[in-house]
């Protein structure tokens, strides 16, 4: 590879992507999980700072965020979910940065970075690739109802609220179809590296 590379592993829930970067981890690849990232920030002290001013301090117990009574207040409102995205978001990509700049800085050539919330956010334009994995709604309903033991029609609607397939088409670089078996997913991801990895 001539150059280092942030590539984005994206698409809806129940469409597979943390099995892909589960198969690329085994592989000794560093995938960054942004909803894991997400969690660490909130033992940040400027991050919990900020949220304490406008979420109230009893949001902090014993050093740490209490996560259920942040998210009730949270989604109280439209303004105040805006507000707590708005809060975490850099403290969420300056975090990524940092992790990727110290596997690149250890001679690592791909990072990746697998998150439902990366097409038309902030963090869209630090990526050099993306990989958007596709499924079909029933397909994705089915998983969804099978690991979070919800219904077919939460799963639906947590499904609809999410950026459509169409728009992050438009961005793909490499688009997997997961409609089938776990070893079809594997063999598609499998091609995307060495396609990556000849640039």
């Amino acid at each position: 590879m001539s150059k280092k590379l942030t590539v984005a592993i994206t698409g809806q829930s129940g469409c597979g992507k943390s099995t892909l970067s589960a198969f690329y981890t085994s592989r000794g690849y560093k995938v960054i999980d942004c909803d894991v990232v997400a969690k660490e920030i909130r033992s940040f002290p400027e991050c919990q700072q900020q949220l304490a001013e406008h979420f109230g301090a009893d949001i902090i117990f014993e050093g740490q965020i209490d996560t259920k009574l942040l998210s009730m207040r949270a989604f109280a409102s439209e303004e105040n979910l805006q507000k707590l995205t708005d809060i975490t978001h850099p403290f969420i990509i300056a975090e990524i940065l940092r992790q990727a700049n110290e596997a690149f800085e250890k001679g690592d050539e791909l990072v990746f970075v697998d998150g439902a919330v990366i097409i038309g956010h902030d963090f869209e334009q630090y990526c050099d690739k993306f990989i958007i994995v596709v499924a079909a709604l029933e397909t994705q309903c089915a998983r969804l109802m099978k690991r979070d033991n919800i219904t077919y029609e939460q799963a639906k609607t947590r499904v609809l609220k999410q950026t459509p397939y169409s728009d992050m088409l438009k961005k793909a670089d490499y688009v997997i179809n997961n409609n089938t078996y776990v070893q079809s997913l594997i063999l598609q991801g499998e091609l995307i590296i060495r396609q990556l990895e000849a640039l």
